[in-house]
């Protein structure tokens, strides 16, 4: 079956249609995309929960449900059948704030990665949450979907990718891990504050 959707908490998508709505209507767009789109055709799509996997958190780590921190949501932006750009809330003590706007790789990729997690036989067979997963510490981004009925889940990794993440091919969710152990470990003890959001 397709992956399942969950629908976003209400405030969640107030907050960024209310932004969007402000943007578009001062001419506030500054995403090259965006700006060239026509802001009365696009429309919020696929909305999906956001994690971010912090470098702290990876070491040792053999449960990804365990490990990752639940941020916010995102929705991606279509202008007709275009995938324009991705916008983000963040959840802050239960309260759903705008986050931020984005046309970069992760965004079309998102839309390429729940294509084709909908044509795996594992998924068609199951039920499947789609999460876009952030783990910022080693410039890894993946479509991870959490498998409701049991513990098998699964993650598809976006390009741009490390050489040891092959972009689109599903990977279960130890394994992803187990290469994120060893692409964590090579990060510089004095760049591990710069590079993750936790300072860790």
């Amino acid at each position: 079956m397709p992956l399942r959707t969950i629908d976003p908490p209400l405030q969640a998508f107030e907050a960024v249609r209310a932004k969007l709505a402000d943007l578009a209507a001062f001419d506030g767009f500054r995403t090259p995309s965006l700006r060239r789109a026509d802001t009365g055709a696009i429309a919020l799509s696929t909305p999906h929960r956001t994690a971010l996997l912090r470098l702290d958190r990876i070491k040792g780590a053999a449960d990804l449900r365990r490990a990752a921190e639940p941020k916010g949501w995102r929705f991606l932006l279509h202008e007709g059948d275009r995938v324009v750009a991705a916008v983000e809330t963040q959840d802050f003590k239960g309260q759903h704030r705008f986050g931020q706007v984005n046309e970069g790789p992760f965004t079309a990729a998102t839309e390429q990665a729940i294509r084709r997690a909908e044509s795996l036989d594992q998924v068609k067979r199951g039920r499947y949450t789609p999460t876009f997963l952030l783990v910022p510490a080693i410039y890894v981004a993946a479509l991870w979907l959490e498998d409701e009925a049991g513990e098998a889940d699964l993650v598809i990794p976006l390009a741009p990718a490390p050489p040891e993440l092959k972009p689109m091919e599903p990977i279960a969710a130890r394994a992803f891990l187990a290469v994120l152990a060893k692409l964590a470990a090579r990060v510089p003890p004095e760049d591990r504050r710069a590079r993750d959001p936790s300072g860790g």
